[in-house]
């Protein structure tokens, strides 16, 4: 009976594990996807407010910054440091504007973030990169991060801003609760209708790295869609029912705003059938199926990892950390599909943090390094011209990925988290 509850011990482990792990220093951009770094991991919203320029929002976390009181003032507080620069592109240096700022942050109990934003000069190109340097002048902890703009005509994601009903704070991230009242704000105020798009959560898990077929994305009918009246460019969004949502000001465009809600604990994997699907990826078809049309699925996982790993204390360690990389995929890859379904939730779930990422005006290239015998493997994820959100990127699949993925999936299944 006691190994039953290696499910449940898992989710009371799940957002923890990573995080008392002791943060190790890094230099490279790989950071940003790595909880357990000793860097900032800020968030940013861009808003297109008018021809003229626009809105960059900018969300720290406190637990992040280090406050003290070691200043002219003796006040209780953080100094951030922001320096953004604009570019044509993440390898063209030509520098088309810049600014830096210093934000003085007074320490307050039960504060959880910090939310700032910058006006910026709008660039006369449909495209261009904001690079932004951020560092806690105290804890000497930076950032570094890329925001790819998109100034076309299209209306993308970057033309819509949502606030919380109930305090007017910028909302960050595409997910939401079904509990949740949310104002959302087009460029256009002039506009008196916005079409939602409604559609169920049938996308599929990420093909194998080595597959080479076209991998899908928001193309599919919408299963049902409606106008909200607007007023002044501004809409009540407030649904009950779970799904993907596409908010459109122009119907004639093939992009908008996405939001959605796989889960009122998402980006928790909570129920066993959500703990089964994120087995896919280790296990064979046939087992996948079992556990899958098993009338007890959180009894057919716990059997897995400990038939898998063949001792139960190691299976039990093995299982948080490889949900905890599910809950941070979908933390960082959250599209029009759960994070930890997407090309890059994939990888990360499998392989881990990279070593290292380099940036590309439309894509990543995520390095690992095997510094032991001196080699390197490398994904390239692109973001496809048909995106909907700044978190579709599909990588490029190619079957020299075989060898690495089989020992990585042979790694996990006999009880080691895989390191490249």
């Amino acid at each position: 009976m006691k190994k039953k509850h290696l499910v449940i011990l898992s989710i009371i482990f799940l957002m923890t594990s990573c995080l008392t792990q002791r943060p190790q220093r890094t230099k490279t951009s790989a950071s940003e996807y790595n909880p357990a770094s000793f860097v900032l991991h800020p968030q940013f919203k861009l808003f297109h407010v008018s021809d003229s320029y626009s809105k960059l929002y900018l969300k720290l976390f406190t637990n992040e910054l280090l406050f003290s009181s070691a200043n002219e003032d003796r006040i209780n507080q953080s100094v951030i440091k922001i320096r953004y620069v604009i570019k044509p592109s993440v390898k063209n240096n030509t520098v088309l504007d810049s600014a830096q700022t210093t934000l003085k942050i007074k320490k307050t109990e039960n504060q959880t973030s910090i939310i700032s934003f910058f006006k910026i000069k709008n660039i006369k190109r449909e495209h261009y990169i904001i690079e932004i340097n951020i560092v806690d002048k105290y804890a000497n902890k930076k950032s570094h991060s890329f925001i790819r703009v998109n100034n076309s005509d299209d209306d993308n994601e970057q033309y819509y801003f949502s606030l919380k009903a109930k305090n007017r704070k910028p909302v960050f991230i595409q997910y939401f609760r079904l509990s949740d009242s949310l104002i959302i704000m087009h460029k256009n105020t002039l506009i008196n209708k916005i079409q939602i798009k409604h559609f169920k959560n049938n996308f599929s898990i990420a093909e194998k790295p080595s597959e080479t077929q076209e991998q899908n994305s928001l193309q599919l009918k919408a299963d049902t869609s409606w106008n909200e009246n607007a007023v002044l460019g501004k809409i009540p969004f407030k649904v009950n029912k779970r799904g993907i949502y596409l908010i459109k000001a122009d119907t004639f465009k093939h992009k908008g705003l996405l939001k959605v809600n796989f889960s009122n604990t998402y980006p928790l994997l909570t129920k066993s059938s959500e703990l089964v699907e994120a087995t896919k990826y280790l296990t064979s078809d046939e087992e996948y199926s079992r556990m899958m049309q098993s009338d007890n699925k959180k009894l057919s996982i716990d059997n897995f990892w400990l038939q898998a790993v063949k001792n139960k204390e190691r299976a039990r360690e093995i299982l948080k950390i490889w949900y905890n990389r599910a809950t941070y995929a979908n933390y960082y890859f959250t599209s029009y599909k759960e994070g930890w379904k997407t090309d890059r939730g994939m990888i990360y779930m499998v392989y881990g943090p990279p070593d290292d990422i380099k940036n590309f005006d439309d894509a990543e290239k995520w390095v690992y390094i095997n510094t032991k015998e001196d080699r390197k493997l490398e994904f390239i994820f692109v973001i496809p011209e048909q995106a909907i959100s700044k978190n579709d990127f599909i990588l490029l699949r190619d079957a020299k990925y075989i060898t690495s993925w089989n020992r990585a999936v042979k790694s996990w299944r006999s009880g080691t988290v895989y390191h490249y």
